[in-house]
């Protein structure tokens, strides 16, 4: 068996990549962060009797994902079985204080890239009759969200497509899956620029939303919303008038942004 992992380094890349190796797949682990990466995959090959390799590639370049899908084509042993498109950031703030080119950046990596790599990657495992996509979409998806409102944008585009695809290829034995976590324990919210963080014990760990998605895998669940308190919050809001669910979103992420611009 073989996973493609993009966004792997760190997170829930990380983790995915981490319980895959202990379900025997080999990897390719595909991240920006060479060092962080290397580390990684040291670390699998040492920890599981399984084929580890390592893809340097910034997937918000342009062409990056056909670049991936030759790599992964010249490199492999083995049909890939399981792609599991990870790799994102987020931007809190205003959208009009954000730098465009950082906007373009978040578009082409979960809009662009994704698309394509599901395009490149689900023929094959359509004429074979078996392969499996995961893409780690979000809550965020689910609703709009003030003062993240491209990085909601880009996971409900990533929701509303996996979901339609999935009903595609379903008759040919393909599946995929919509992962959709809340708020999770890793770097994600420094990095996206976020001032001061969630009160802890809403939070899942990386291993708790990998487990879940993996576990809905092998019920070949299509959308799995991770943690329970997310699954009622996404069943609760749907009872309360959508202006009030924004104008409540919108207060507490503006609380969270401190000056209300975005880091770049």
């Amino acid at each position: 068996m073989l996973a493609v992992i993009t966004g792997a380094s760190r997170g829930i890349g990380e983790s995915y990549a981490r319980q895959l190796a202990a379900r025997g797949y080999g990897l390719h682990v595909v991240a920006r962060d060479a060092e962080r990466l290397a580390t990684l995959a040291a670390g699998l090959r040492a920890a599981h009797p399984v084929p580890v390799e390592e893809i340097v590639l910034d997937l918000a370049l342009p062409d990056s994902a056909e670049r991936l899908y030759a790599e992964v084509r010249g490199r492999r042993s083995a049909p890939v079985d399981l792609l599991v498109n990870n790799a994102g950031f987020g931007l809190y703030g205003e959208f009009t204080d954000t730098p465009t080119p950082r906007l373009q950046e978040m578009v082409y990596l979960q809009v662009v890239t994704v698309m394509k790599l599901m395009r490149l990657f689900l023929p094959e495992m359509r004429e074979r009759g078996s392969g499996a996509i995961i893409n780690v979409a979000s809550v965020a998806g689910l609703l709009p969200v003030p003062y993240m409102a491209l990085y909601a944008a880009t996971k409900a585009f990533m929701v509303s497509l996996g979901l339609s695809v999935e009903q595609e290829v379903r008759p040919y034995g393909v599946f995929v899956q919509t992962c959709c976590p809340g708020q999770t324990l890793t770097d994600f919210h420094g990095t996206a620029g976020m001032s001061r963080p969630y009160a802890s014990g809403g939070q899942q760990t990386a291993d708790d939303v990998v487990a879940e998605s993996l576990a809905a895998v092998d019920r070949r669940r299509p959308m799995v919303i991770t943690g329970y308190r997310n699954r009622l919050y996404m069943h609760l809001q749907q009872f309360v008038p959508r202006q009030l669910v924004l104008w409540v979103t919108a207060r507490r992420m503006k609380s969270h942004t401190g000056t209300g611009r975005a880091s770049v």
